[in-house]
């Protein structure tokens, strides 16, 4: 998938391109072109979405994930005989990358797989196409006969059937008495396999997994297993996509951001693109709440949001009365604490004024819920 190519659909004119496509235009009628269309539009919606950093992204797995959040659909496997896979996806992309790709990113938390089927895999060449076949545990060959032994009942001799063979009659070669009685002289307890190969025979043979793509042959206690999955992208992978590569600075980086909002790691990484770009500070501001699970207790969870957010509206009108260019998106509501974004605001100038912002900010409010701040600048986010 080179260039941006990744992000445009797969219209198929011709049939030939089969599950790999986003539209079979050969199976259309002249009342469908419409669907042309929406498939295209569909496309461009969703790609406006992606942050410009996926845009012209040189890596296979960023490739993959933008390409899934394009499209819409699950990446799904089918079976496929001319792949050394023996699966492939619905993608332009050979399954063996799809496959490598997909399972680093389900450890990296950006997709989630369902099971479709598990595989052989060569120890070799790592494909799997396989004769599966029953092979001489002594030389490997495959090249093997199957024949009755027989059991002589009154001299206990148990051969092949071969060996009791003289023209039409059966003939014991111990004790050479001839066989006369299927079940009185003699039964027939089992089977023998014979290799034609070295001779040996057994009732019992190995399997053998030879592989179509380089030969090499594998008995069945030594050859490696492989899941496939179809995958579906979780939601730290289509946050990901449209934070761009700064979402994981922040993630990765350090542990207290791996849950923020997704709203915030928009802002913070647009605040951290103008920071490098044209040096303009800003700091991020955590608030908790100290008292919030006594108030949860006494008041119940709903007053307590609604004393947050009271909070927060207050807090918003003394920042405008100190400063410059405050917005009411610099504030973001999370599940349990609450987060401002200052623009053009140190570090140094909130802790300097915090208290006296906090006192303004719940002096009207009737519950304590105990708001203190953690002011975080630049240089500890990134």
């Amino acid at each position: 998938m080179r260039g941006g190519l990744y992000l445009l659909p797969v219209i198929d004119l011709t049939g030939k391109i089969g599950e790999k496509s986003d539209l079979d235009c050969s199976i259309l009628s002249a009342q469908d072109t419409s669907v042309v269309g929406e498939v295209i539009d569909d496309f461009h919606y969703r790609r406006a979405q992606i942050h410009q950093d996926f845009h012209t992204t040189q890596k296979d797995s960023d490739k993959l994930l933008a390409r899934l959040f394009v499209s819409g659909v699950s990446l799904t496997p089918h079976y496929s005989p001319t792949s050394r896979a023996t699966v492939d996806f619905n993608i332009i992309l050979d399954s063996t990358t799809v496959v490598t790709e997909s399972e680093k990113l389900i450890e990296s938390g950006f997709l989630q797989g369902k099971f479709f089927d598990r595989r052989h895999i060569c120890n070799g060449c790592g494909a799997s196409q396989f004769n599966v076949r029953e092979e001489c545990a002594v030389c490997r060959s495959s090249n093997l006969v199957e024949d009755f032994y027989l059991h002589h009942f009154s001299c206990a001799y148990l051969g092949r059937e071969a060996d009791f063979r003289e023209g039409e009659d059966l003939i014991c070669p111990k004790c050479r008495k001839e066989l006369l009685h299927f079940g009185s002289d003699y039964d027939k307890p089992g089977t023998l396999l014979i290799c034609n190969a070295c001779g040996h025979a057994s009732s019992e043979v190995e399997i053998g997994f030879l592989c179509l793509n380089c030969k090499m042959d594998t008995d069945s206690e030594s050859v490696r297993t492989g899941d496939i999955h179809s995958y579906d992208l979780t939601k730290r992978a289509s946050s990901y996509l449209r934070a761009g590569y700064a979402f994981l600075d922040f993630t990765q980086h350090n542990p207290l951001f791996a849950d923020l909002p997704f709203t915030l790691i928009v802002e913070l990484n647009k605040a951290t693109r103008f920071w490098k770009e044209d040096n303009t500070i800003f700091c991020l501001v955590n608030i908790n709440y100290e008292h919030a699970h006594e108030i949860e207790i006494e008041h119940g969870p709903r007053q307590m949001l609604q004393t947050r957010r009271q909070f927060i509206e207050n807090l918003h009108g003394v920042l405008c009365r100190a400063y410059e260019g405050i917005k009411k998106e610099d504030f973001i509501i999370g599940k349990y604490e609450d987060y401002m974004v200052l623009h053009g605001i140190s570090k140094e100038d909130i802790l300097q004024d915090r208290k006296e912002m906090i006192n303004l900010a719940v002096s009207s409010i009737r519950l304590d819920i105990g708001p203190f701040f953690k002011v975080l600048g630049p240089e500890e986010l990134i």
